[in-house]
Parts: structure tokens; C-alpha cells; sequence
């Protein structure tokens, strides 16, 4: 069986002028820029573009923007309680050691994205369409794909506390060595790839979906 790896090129980012994002409005464009703590905590931007931009200890707490787009971007040290993002749009784009409670992101698309040693509450990309995205030592209380179609998407070190696939689409989703305490909708499972241990740890579970009695 050939299974096909997440495709992910890490962003080239050179030149960057140094800015602030004090100014940002509702559906600004910005590019080609670097922003080093700042804050955009308890803001309601919406239809915002960040193209090119690097972003280091970045304040995301209560922030609602619906309609954001990243491409090639890279974000370092963010930390929110909460994060409203739905209809997102992620596109070479990498995150690393941030740290996320709440972060609603449903009917997004995401290609090509990599988190890397994260600490993430409650993912909701419930209806989205995300396509080779990565997951590095990364913690997740709960992942919720319901309804979503993802394709070459693996984790690496990773712990995920509930996995959400009730109606999901899933084609080269890599599941294999991930500790995984509970998945909801297994049925929606059709179309990952798991290991031995998994397959036992699922057995129960499989045997409740077929109606068998396990005495």
C-alpha cells in the first residue's frame, strides 16, 4: 500500500521591513513584512491578508477574523484563549511553539501547513478542506474534522486527546504512532491509516459500529 506523505515546502522569507500591527484594519493587505511582539488580542478584523510576513511573540487572545488569509508565513511563539478564524485560508504556512485554547476555524482551507511543537486546545475545522498539513510534537486536546475532507496529513509525536471524524472525507491521513485517547464518529475513519496497537485500541469501537457483542 503506498500512502503519500504530507507535500510541504517551509516558507523563504528575505528582506522583511520591520512593522507594527497598531494601524491593521478590517480587510488590510500586508507583505512582506516582520512583526515581533505584537498584539492583535481582542480585535474583530475581518477579511484580513498577511502575504510573506513572519510573526514572532504574537498576542492572539479574543481575536475574531473571519475570512484571514496567510501565505507563506511563518508564526513563532503565538499564544491566544480563544480565536474565531472560520472560512481561514492557509497556504504555506508554518507555526511552531504556540499555544492556542479555543481557536474556531470551520469551513477553511489550509494547504500546506506545519505546526511544530504546539500546544492546541480545541481545533474546530469542522467542514474544512485542508490538504498536506503536518503535525510535530504537538499536543491537542481536540481535533474536530467532522464533516471536513483532508488529504496527506500526518502527525509526528503527537498526543490528541478526541478526534472528531463523524462525515469526514479522509484519503492519506496518517494516523500511525499517534496517541490517541478517543474518537468520535469512527465510521469517518474510512480512508486513514493506523497501526497494530491503534487497530486493538479501536477494536471495542469497531465491534459496537458492526452491532458484534464481545463476551
Amino acid at each position: 500500500m503506498t500512502i503519500h506523505a504530507p507535500r510541504f515546502q517551509p516558507p523563504s522569507l528575505r528582506d522583511l521591513r520591520e512593522a507594527d500591527l497598531s494601524d491593521l484594519l478590517p480587510g488590510d493587505l500586508r507583505d512582506g513584512e516582520s512583526f515581533h511582539g505584537a498584539s492583535l488580542a481582542d480585535r474583530d478584523l475581518a477579511d484580513l491578508t498577511f502575504s510573506e510576513c513572519s510573526f514572532t511573540d504574537l498576542a492572539l487572545g479574543g481575536l475574531v477574523c473571519r475570512g484571514v488569509r496567510f501565505t507563506e508565513c511563518t508564526i513563532v511563539s503565538a499564544d491566544g484563549a480563544t480565536i474565531s478564524a472560520p472560512s481561514s485560508t492557509l497556504r504555506d504556512v508554518e507555526v511552531s511553539h504556540s499555544r492556542v485554547g479555543s481557536f474556531e476555524g470551520y469551513d477553511s482551507r489550509w494547504n500546506s501547513v506545519r505546526f511544530t511543537g504546539c500546544k492546541l486546545g480545541y481545533i474546530n475545522l469542522r467542514g474544512s478542506r485542508i490538504a498536506d498539513v503536518v503535525f510535530e510534537d504537538c499536543q491537542i486536546d481536540e481535533l474536530d474534522l467532522g464533516a471536513a475532507t483532508a488529504k496527506r496529513v500526518s502527525f509526528h509525536g503527537c498526543r490528541v486527546g478526541t478526534l472528531e471524524v463523524q462525515g469526514a472525507a479522509l484519503k492519506d491521513v496518517d494516523l500511525r504512532g499517534l496517541d490517541l485517547a478517543r474518537i468520535v464518529g469512527i465510521d469517518g475513519l474510512s480512508g486513514a491509516v493506523i497501526d497494530d496497537g491503534q487497530l486493538l485500541q479501536l477494536a471495542p469501537l469497531l465491534a459496537a459500529q458492526l452491532g458484534i457483542e464481545v463476551v
